[in-house]
């Protein structure tokens, strides 16, 4: 019996001394600087934590429970005295500048780091702390500003703004001013510019940087994260780097409303319509920057020139077209702003363009949402879509279970829209709690969900949408922004005219990104002939001004993708993006919006690819 209990005694001992071989870390990142500066959305993006630890993998999600935007999350039985590497990850795909982050298990059963500001190396400890600010001003002396009698400041929310502007030397003559600023606290946000000055700093010239790290949009400010230590904050004037080249010019922008106008949710003579942009602020208090005007021989038809000065040559910058409701008219959304279907590079769909240098450049001719005359379905007329999802994954927990999960038995799965125009079309409200407008159902069991939207004109041919399943009256929707919800299109004939039914592609419950269509096959002609093998030909005519034809043929069906190139390797058009059936096709492209050069086509079917180049001539 003796024996026993010590056999006992020393696996007790034994497993004991082996759980306090490894260690609980929990991570901390601070969101602050992101959801200010508009990167991050707490309501829909996922921070994740992902390392050594599960060797790089999908990571770990992190929570924010006491909405201090510090967002925690524990990894459990990790080895001690054990290095992990790590970083900071959140949705659709933003990781955290290199190096990687590095920590040491150590010996105790739990450890609990400091939060970090995502993308900032130190911790914070609400300490006091100094500031060095440095502005490189060699831009600016090449204009307006005289080193030799001009005075250089910083002022911020540290400063109580310009009646506390704190002034900066340049001792050694070599045009960065800078100043240490002490009795800062570690931890806390800084909101700043650099002004320059003859007198004083109240009545200088203040900057409005371009977009950069520490852009903040509200008011064209800078912003930073003070952590405890090494706090050094050197800066272009107005974020443009001297080195580069810059020129002056314009870029006429314009938009065409009579979609907008024909539904009803746009008059012309009472509305009027902004652009708005990274180059104004995002909003309209430079009129002259931002206020469109109306084409008096077509009140749909709305334009501006806007002039640059010192712009960065092929700096890409973003804008969107904005709705300014006059007195007495109903609001377009509770926002004012597009949400374009056009494809785009940024996270809330704004559309891009770069800067050329011109005094002639042209954004080309837009249409607000990025729906076009051709794409409405008129009145009479009328389409069954069905739309189907596999509802699979959404009954999986993600790594730490924090969405409530998916139960086929109880739950019920709709479609949801998620374009502004749909519920100003339908008289929903924006978004109105989100209206269940499609629900779908599984009589196969299957998981596959299936409904049919019927489509009755007046509408529009054009889907931004997700999906949701609704548990216990609560509504969980697929996570991600606008840009990683879906975009589909309905296949059209010709302009205005649509099958009476269509099958729209499977969908696959996802919480990352998602298909996105382009527009509909308007300018793409069947020619009628049989498809023998796969085949991409020369444009005709080439070179050409500003309209060409492109043929191509394909003996099996399937997505076919037709996309154009400038010599960068940058993607100015999609010419196609579809599901087609086997043939010979061929394709207009019109490229007045493009400036003269070299560019490359390339197409994509099944396991096809093929590029070829052309040259645009004006």
């Amino acid at each position: 019996m003796k024996k026993v209990f010590l056999l006992f005694c020393l696996i007790l001992v034994t497993g004991t001394f082996l759980q306090a071989q490894t260690t609980d870390v929990t991570f901390k990142v601070d969101m602050k600087i992101r959801i200010v500066t508009g990167s991050f959305h707490p309501g829909t993006d996922t921070v994740r934590v992902r390392g050594s630890f599960d060797g790089w993998g999908s990571g770990v999600d992190m929570t924010d429970g006491d909405n201090d935007s510090v967002y925690t999350a524990t990894i459990t039985s990790q080895p001690q005295n054990t290095a992990i590497f790590y970083k900071f990850f959140y949705t659709p795909s933003s990781w955290e500048s290199d190096p990687n982050r590095e920590m040491n298990t150590g010996t105790n059963a739990t450890v609990v780091l400091d939060p970090y500001f995502f993308d900032s190396r130190s911790p914070y400890t609400k300490d006091s702390t100094s500031v060095t600010f440095n502005v490189d001003m060699q831009l600016p002396a090449q204009s307006a500003f005289h080193p030799s009698t001009d005075h250089v400041f910083v002022a911020g929310n540290f400063t109580g703004w310009g009646g506390g502007a704190i002034e900066m030397q340049d001792l050694d003559g070599d045009s960065i001013y800078t100043v240490t600023v002490d009795s800062l606290t570690s931890g806390n946000l800084l909101i700043y510019k650099f002004i320059y000055s003859a007198t004083t700093a109240a009545n200088g010239t203040w900057e409005s940087p371009q977009e950069g790290d520490d852009y903040f949009l509200p008011d064209r400010n800078r912003i930073a994260g003070i952590s405890d230590t090494g706090n050094v904050l050197s800066r272009y004037w107005n974020n443009t780097n001297p080195n580069v080249t810059t020129g002056n010019g314009n870029i006429f922008f314009e938009v065409d409303m009579s979609v907008l106008h024909e539904f009803g949710v746009f008059d012309p003579n009472v509305d009027s319509v902004q652009v708005r942009g990274s180059f104004n602020g995002w909003n309209d208090s430079e009129p002259p920057r931002s206020l469109l005007n109306q084409d008096p021989g077509n009140p749909d038809h709305w334009f501006l020139d806007v002039p640059f000065v010192n712009e960065v040559l092929n700096n890409k910058m973003h804008y969107k077209f904005y709705i300014k409701n006059g007195t007495g008219s109903t609001p377009y959304s509770n926002t004012g702003w597009e949400v374009s279907l056009d494809p785009s590079d940024a996270g809330n769909r704004d559309r891009p363009i770069t800067f050329e240098g011109i005094d002639d450049q042209e954004a080309g001719l837009q249409y607000f949402d990025g729906i076009e005359p051709d794409w409405v379905i008129p009145q009479g007329t009328s389409v069954d879509c069905q739309f189907s999802v596999d509802m699979t994954y959404a009954t999986l927990a993600d790594s730490q279970g924090t969405r409530p999960l998916f139960n086929p038995a109880t739950d019920s799965v709709f479609w949801l829209p998620q374009l502004p125009l749909y519920y100003a079309v339908h008289h929903y409200s924006w978004p109105g709690g989100y209206p269940r407008v499609l629900q779908l159902t599984d009589p196969d069991q299957d998981m596959i969900y299936t409904g049919t939207l019927t489509i009755a004109g007046p509408d529009f041919n054009g889907f931004l949408y997700n999906y949701a399943f609704s548990k216990n009256g609560t509504l969980t929707q697929e996570a991600g922004t606008q840009m990683d919800m879906r975009v589909r299109f309905l296949p059209q004939s010709g302009p205005r005219t649509f099958p009476a039914s269509y099958i729209m592609p499977q969908d696959i419950w996802s919480n990352t990104a998602k298909p996105e269509e382009s527009g509909p096959t308007v300018g793409v002609k069947d020619k009628g002939l049989l498809a023998i093998t796969y085949k991409l030909s020369q444009n005709y005519p080439n070179p050409f001004n500003p309209s060409t034809k492109i043929t191509f043929s394909i003996p099996e069906a399937g997505l076919v993708s037709l996309k154009v190139f400038n010599i960068l390797g940058e993607e100015v058009a999609t010419l196609l993006n579809n599901e087609m059936k086997t043939g010979v096709y061929e394709v207009d492209f019109n490229a007045a919006n493009l400036s003269s050069g070299i560019y490359f086509y390339t197409i994509k079917a099944n396991s096809f690819t093929a590029t070829k180049k052309m040259m645009l001539i004006k």
